[in-house]
C-alpha cells in the first residue's frame, strides 16, 4: 500500500487506482489482523474451551432428560468463542514485554500483530460475545460478562492475577467453571451430580496444573516482570512436583465421584484422566533436572483436557 500511496500515478487515473486499490489494501490488512488475533488466542484453546461450554450443556441436558434448544445452544458457543479471544488476545498484549524477554514467536511478540489493532480486537470481539450471548439467554449473557472480567482480572496491570501463582490459579479456575455453567445456562437445565463432579474436577485441573505448568521455561521472562508465580519463586523443579501430585489428587477425586454417580461418562472420564495424569506426572518428573521440553507438561496436560472431554461426549452416546 505505501509503494501504491508514494509513487502517484498520472491525475486522470488516480480515482481509479484508489477505488480498486485501496479496498483490497484494506480487506487484506483485515484479514491479516484477524488471523493474527486468532493465532495470539491460541486456537487449541479456544476450542478447548468450546468443548467444556458443549460438555456442560449436553451433560446437563442428558442427566436431566432435557431437549436443549439447538439455536441457544450455537449461540451461546459462539458467544463463548468469542469471548476466549478477546480475553486470550488482551493477555498477549499484557504480557508483551514478558513474551518477548522470552523470545515468543506469537503474533504481538515477533511484531507481525500490531499492539493497536490487537487492543481494538478485544474490545469488537468482546461486544460480539455480549450480543450473541444475549441472543441465547439472559444467563448466557449473565456467565459471559463474568468470563470477560476474570479475563480482565487475570491480565489487567491494576490487578495482574497472572502475577502470583495462587491468584492465577484461581481466576484460570473460576473461569473455567464459568463456562460448564454457561454451557449448563443454555440449555436451561438444573446443576446435577454429575455434571458438577465433572465441572468441578476439570476446573480445577486448569487452575493447579495448567496455570502453574504453563510458566515452566518461562522464569526468565517472568521473574523481569516481577512475577511471583511458583515456577519463580520455589523453582522449576517445585512446579514440576507440583502438578504431577495435582493431576494425581484429581485423577483420584474424579474416580470417586464416578463410584458415587454410576454414570458411564463420568466413568469413561475418570479412567481416561487417570492415564491423562500419569502422562503428566512423567512428563514433570522426567524434565526435573532441566531435561525435556519446558512446555511438555502443558502440552500433556492439554492433550488430556481433550481426550477427557471428548471420552464423556462419546459415552452420552452409548449412555
Amino acid at each position: 500500500m505505501t509503494q501504491v500511496l508514494a509513487s502517484r500515478p498520472p491525475r486522470s487515473s488516480a480515482p481509479v487506482t484508489a477505488g480498486s486499490g485501496l479496498p483490497g489494501a484494506r480487506l487484506r490488512r483485515t484479514a491479516h489482523t484477524v488471523g493474527g488475533c486468532l493465532r495470539e488466542a491460541r486456537p487449541l484453546v479456544q476450542v478447548m474451551f468450546v468443548l467444556r461450554f458443549a460438555t456442560g450443556a449436553l451433560l446437563t441436558a442428558s442427566a436431566a432428560h432435557l431437549r436443549p434448544n439447538t439455536a441457544h445452544l450455537l449461540l451461546g458457543a459462539l458467544a463463548w468463542w468469542a469471548a476466549t479471544v478477546s480475553v486470550y488476545v488482551f493477555n498477549g498484549v499484557s504480557d508483551l514485554c514478558e513474551d518477548r524477554a522470552n523470545g515468543s514467536a506469537r503474533p504481538l511478540a515477533s511484531g507481525r500483530l500490531t499492539e493497536s489493532a490487537a487492543r481494538r480486537a478485544v474490545v469488537v470481539t468482546a461486544l460480539a460475545a455480549l450480543v450473541f450471548a444475549g441472543t441465547a439467554g439472559w444467563r448466557v449473557a449473565e456467565a459471559t460478562a463474568v468470563f470477560l472480567t476474570l479475563g480482565y482480572m487475570y491480565s489487567a496491570p491494576s490487578i495482574a492475577a497472572k502475577c502470583r501463582s495462587w491468584s492465577a490459579s484461581a481466576v484460570t479456575c473460576a473461569a473455567a467453571g464459568t463456562t460448564y455453567l454457561a454451557g449448563l445456562a443454555a440449555c436451561d437445565g438444573p446443576v446435577t451430580s454429575e455434571v458438577a463432579v465433572f465441572a468441578v474436577v476439570l476446573s480445577l485441573g486448569v487452575g493447579l496444573i495448567a496455570a502453574v505448568a504453563k510458566d515452566l521455561g518461562s522464569t526468565r521472562g517472568d521473574a523481569l516482570a516481577g512475577r511471583r508465580t511458583l515456577a519463580v519463586v520455589r523453582g522449576e523443579r517445585s512446579a514440576r512436583r507440583f502438578c504431577a501430585a495435582a493431576g494425581g489428587a484429581l485423577a483420584l477425586a474424579l474416580a470417586a465421584g464416578a463410584v458415587w454417580v454410576r454414570q458411564l461418562p463420568l466413568e469413561a472420564a475418570a479412567a481416561v484422566l487417570a492415564v491423562g495424569a500419569l502422562c503428566v506426572a512423567g512428563r514433570c518428573l522426567a524434565g526435573q533436572g532441566g531435561r525435556g521440553a519446558p512446555r511438555a507438561p502443558y502440552r500433556s496436560w492439554m492433550v488430556t483436557q481433550y481426550a477427557v472431554h471428548l471420552t464423556a461426549l462419546t459415552a452420552l452416546v452409548w449412555a
